[in-house]
């Protein structure tokens, strides 16, 4: 029982200090967004929803969006990780798949308003929606 116990803790440990490891690579990236959706027109005062479609696949894997704005834009960046950045020997999926993710943007908004996506290497997809 006491080994039983050891052998686990021991398992805990490595797994901690592989997950913890502050010499680990870093292995955030910028992901594409593939398609941007928003609305032409919303009321003053309304919320504004728009759906990023990230692409993913391989080794490839979403985290989050991050919003940067003003009253007359807004640039949504893609983030997540590459499993393979930084390592060797490590093999990926070949298969590719795209994954919606919405934003909801709150008011104040200038007319128009614009939104764009940065799209890792390729340029940015862009979107204007007007404020009535």
């Amino acid at each position: 029982m006491k080994t039983a116990l050891l052998a686990l803790g021991l398992a805990g440990m490595i797994g901690c200090l592989e997950s913890c490891n502050p010499f680990a690579p870093d292995q955030s990236v910028q992901l594409g967004a593939s398609k941007l959706d928003a609305p032409q027109t919303i009321t003053s005062g309304s919320s504004l929803n728009v759906v990023v479609t990230v692409q993913l696949g391989g080794c490839l894997s979403f985290d989050r969006i991050v919003t940067e704005r003003t009253t007359t834009n807004a640039t949504l960046t893609v983030l997540g990780t590459d499993a393979a950045k930084g390592r060797k020997n490590v093999s990926c999926a070949t298969y590719i798949f795209y994954e919606p993710h919405t934003v909801r943007l709150d008011p104040p908004f200038s007319n128009p308003f614009t939104i764009t996506a940065n799209n890792g290497r390729l340029p940015p997809l862009t979107a204007t929606v007007q404020v009535q």
